[in-house]
């Protein structure tokens, strides 16, 4: 049975001293303010109605149609996400959050090429805006071209020695440069100088690659103290939680992630575990069935339905039958991931063996007399 690991990185807009702003209505402000609490409260309906009003008091706002559009992207309305990621850029073309918020989109869509170029020729333009240059180099990162990336948040950290958004960023390309060491001792610095969300979640990261899952454990729980609107510190929580056994806190994680992205696919393959875990076997597989529907590619729904079936009653399901669908499942699961599983291979010579043993004990019944 397997749960999903987050280390995304966090939507949260990264503002930085030097970026290019400009005059809005007070009122606007003051709406933004109270919709950001509220995301990191977990209440985005709440915070969608304040970027709403903060929209009709100022439709230029940068701000508010910036958050509007990680509500967006929440949602994996990703036109919708666009077309307000666009609007805050029209009011002011060097906005770090907006240009940063781009470049994922572009990223989800497969397009994280056509994201760098725009936003390279606005770095081009303003060598100077710490901001500017901390949204390039997320787009170098996004595009996967590691050595420039660490060029352009070098920079920035000559602009902004004590900048935590850029030393999360540079924490960020070393792991996919697959140096964790490095990124580690960049993320200690930064959670030296604030006890950030997003730092403390891709340091629980590490740790929880490294099987230290009490550290990567409290780390989470920190996260989410501090953001109840972090989406990804949730579901790794929930991973974390599955881990160590602690099922009724696992599916809590996963619930309040879903909540907040009902089709969050990895939140849903954790949830399953839990149910799982705690001996609800008809949610566990509505759960990892639902995982299936929101993502076809995530393949470990496949693989812990198989197990499901093979191990574990099903209602007054017949056994063959669900022998049967652990079969098909791990076969599914071996289809897609292309290559040979050993620990599926000795489940489907179970499964097959459990289903030869059934049908030679129905036909043995049915040589004696009638019950």
């Amino acid at each position: 049975m397997s749960a999903r690991w987050t280390m995304r990185a966090t939507l949260a807009v990264m503002l930085i001293a030097g970026s290019a702003s400009a005059v809005f209505a007070a009122r606007a402000d003051e709406l933004v303010i109270e919709a950001a609490e509220r995301m990191r409260r977990g209440d985005i309906g709440g915070a969608e109605g304040k970027l709403k009003s903060a929209l009709d008091a100022d439709r230029a706002h940068a701000d508010a149609n910036v958050e509007m559009g990680r509500i967006r992207l929440l949602r994996n309305d990703l036109v919708g996400a666009l077309q307000y990621v666009n609007a805050a850029l029209a009011k002011d073309r060097t906005h770090a959050g907006a240009l940063i918020l781009y470049v994922r989109i572009n990223a989800y869509q497969g397009a994280a090429e056509g994201g760098l170029k725009r936003v390279e020729e606005i770095a081009n333009q303003h060598p100077q805006d710490a901001g500017v240059q901390l949204a390039y180099a997320e787009a170098l990162l996004a595009a996967r071209r590691y050595d420039t990336a660490l060029l352009a948040v070098t920079r920035v950290l000559k602009l902004q020695e004590t900048s935590v958004p850029a030393m999360k960023l540079l924490a960020r390309i070393y792991l996919g440069l697959d140096r964790p060491v490095t990124a580690e001792s960049i993320l200690v610095r930064a959670l030296d100088i604030e006890r950030d969300p997003e730092a403390l979640s891709l340091l629980a990261g590490i740790r929880y690659a490294d099987k230290n899952f009490i550290e990567a454990r409290v780390m989470l729980e920190e996260a989410v103290s501090k953001d109840q609107g972090y989406v990804e510190a949730l579901t790794s929580l929930g991973a974390i939680y599955t881990v160590v056994r602690s099922w009724e806190a696992a599916a809590e994680m996963s619930q309040r992630a879903i909540a907040i992205v009902p089709n969050l696919a990895e939140a849903w393959l954790n949830l399953g575990s839990a149910q799982r875990g705690a001996g609800r076997f008809v949610e566990a597989e509505t759960s990892w069935k639902r995982v299936l529907t929101l993502a076809p590619k995530m393949h470990e729904a496949w693989y812990n339905l198989g197990i499901l079936y093979l191990e574990n009653p099903i209602g007054s399901r017949d056994r063959i039958q669900q022998l049967t669908d652990a079969i098909n499942a791990l076969n599914a699961y071996k289809r897609g991931i292309g290559t040979t599983d050993v620990n599926a291979d000795k489940f489907l010579e179970e499964a097959r063996l459990l289903m030869k043993q059934e049908q030679e004990r129905r036909t043995e019944q049915l040589k004696g007399p009638p019950q």
